[in-house]
């Protein structure tokens, strides 16, 4: 069982990997669809992609992966950790913005919502909490 550990922590990691590039992805698509341009930073309603907490979390996880196939587990570790703190952290502010502040609710990607946990912060975040855990499990046994 400990042994497959490391093929279910690779599949979580490659799946993170997706999800999260699939969000930056689409986030482009939408964003260049209203200002036909990606060199925009400021000034918009709908956050640059390269501005989002989803951009940097999709960068962290295509690291991640790299180190979890390396099997450099200890920097996938410390890695691991900073990445499920930055990812509840971002969910967590997002939270507070969308049941303490007026108007529409928006998702850190700039779409509107009507469930906070139904954004992408929300899931990448389980999926780094979930990646973090099958790695303590792998390295424990």
């Amino acid at each position: 069982m400990l042994k497959n550990m490391g093929y279910i922590l690779n599949l979580i990691l490659v799946g993170g990997t997706a999800f999260s590039w699939t969000t930056v992805y689409f986030d482009f698509i939408r964003f260049h669809k209203i200002y036909g341009t990606m060199l925009r930073i400021s000034g918009c309603t709908t956050p640059n992609p390269i501005m989002t907490p989803c951009f940097y979390g999709a960068i962290v996880f295509a690291i991640c992966l790299y180190l979890s196939i390396s099997k450099k587990y200890m920097y996938l570790l410390y890695l691991l950790i900073a990445g499920t703190l930055f990812a509840w952290g971002n969910f967590f502010f997002e939270f507070y913005k969308f049941y303490f502040s007026i108007g529409p609710k928006v998702s850190c990607s700039g779409i509107i919502t009507d469930n906070v946990f139904n954004t992408p912060c929300f899931h990448g975040a389980l999926i780094y909490l979930l990646a973090l855990t099958a790695l303590l499990i792998y390295r424990r046994g």
